[in-house]
């Protein structure tokens, strides 16, 4: 009698101990950005997190060594998620002008840093003495910086004043929507999208200002 063939459903669906485990991984991930965004990296607890998760504080010591262990898998899961919708954060689409294709840029990124404000509060709190997590963080920011540049090239005549004003303005970007994830009283927190408008008419006025075209 032929076997049948495993549809590819069942080719790779994980056994359903496994399913469970990565389940629970991807719960104290979530629960360790929330109390991360709730405490602060200091204030945040292996108990805290586990009871955030609904679980065990050994079922947390079993998938990660320490907070150190969790903060970085919260940080490569970012990562890994920033990668495959950089599309949605760069517009690479030589029809649009460049002014639209910065503030799709900035709009996205500040809803995505709102999103993950429990890892950039830990990245501002912890991550400059976490090497590993600094190094992926770079590695995505710079990674993110070709990109946008890639995608306003065509549009421009000088490709050097281009690379360079797109690195200042990145990190207007970041130190900007940094700031106000940890100051009460900043403009993002007040009046997020008045905020982030304006951050991204003064970004695109300082790109239109450095970059002839």
């Amino acid at each position: 009698m032929t076997k049948a063939k495993a549809t590819p459903a069942e080719k790779w669906a994980l056994p359903a101990q496994q399913a469970r485990s990565l389940a629970t991984r991807e719960r104290l991930l979530a629960a360790a950005e929330k109390t991360f965004a709730d405490k602060g990296y200091d204030g945040a607890k292996l108990s805290d997190i586990a009871a955030e998760a609904g679980v065990s504080v050994g079922a947390v010591y079993f998938r990660f060594k320490d907070k150190d262990a969790l903060f970085l898998g919260v940080a490569e899961t970012f990562v890994q998620e920033a990668r495959a919708r950089l599309g949605e954060f760069v517009v690479d689409d030589a029809t649009r002008p460049l002014d639209e294709v910065v503030r799709t840029f900035v709009m996205r990124t500040a809803a995505n840093f709102a999103a993950h404000r429990g890892l950039f509060r830990a990245i501002i709190e912890r991550g400059f003495e976490h090497k590993p997590v600094l190094d992926i963080m770079f590695a995505l920011r710079d990674e993110i910086a070709r990109s946008l540049q890639d995608a306003l090239s065509a549009r421009v005549r000088d490709k050097q004043a281009l690379g360079d004003a797109i690195r200042v303005a990145t990190q207007m970007i970041y130190g900007f929507l940094l700031i106000g994830i940890l100051n009460p009283h900043a403009p993002t927190r007040q009046n997020r999208t008045q905020a982030v408008k304006g951050l991204a008419d003064a970004v695109v006025a300082y790109l239109q200002s450095m970059v002839p075209r």
